[in-house]
């Protein structure tokens, strides 16, 4: 994922999109995007500014892009609260579907292609990535 479209799906996932991000940060959407697009001298978003926008779109985006970056993942910290035989039943099936995911990505990319181009190997890694973290989650 690249710097801008980082920002774009925060953006998506904020109600009102780009003019609620700008007005969070406290300027006009046209500074905003000025600073997107790095245009009229102006610098990207700052390390504070792109935190601020992931609490407001209530994601984990600017942590997976670092972290994809560093080779690394992105697990969130499950709740400790109790969790009943039902709930752990539904989390190792939510984990089965993720493993599920990965492996039809694998399966297409070998079909269709032959092997694993460079898109398909992001794809996956994505998929893998999110897998890992639910069943981190579920353990």
């Amino acid at each position: 994922m690249e710097k801008r479209e980082l920002i774009n799906q925060m953006c998506e996932r904020i109600e009102g999109g780009r003019s609620v991000a700008a007005a969070y940060l406290g300027m006009p959407e046209s500074k905003f995007n000025n600073r997107l697009y790095e245009s009229k001298g102006c610098r990207f978003f700052s390390i504070d500014e792109l935190l601020a926008l992931q609490t407001l779109s209530q994601s984990t985006l600017v942590a997976e892009y670092f972290a994809e970056r560093s080779d690394a993942l992105v697990v969130p910290i499950p709740s400790a609260g109790d969790v009943d035989a039902v709930e752990l039943h539904h989390m190792g099936l939510h984990t089965t579907v993720k493993r599920s995911a990965v492996d039809q990505l694998i399966l297409d990319a070998i079909r269709e292609h032959g092997g694993i181009n460079e898109q398909a190997q992001q794809k996956i890694l994505d998929a893998h990535r999110k897998h890992i973290a639910t069943r981190d989650g579920e353990v």
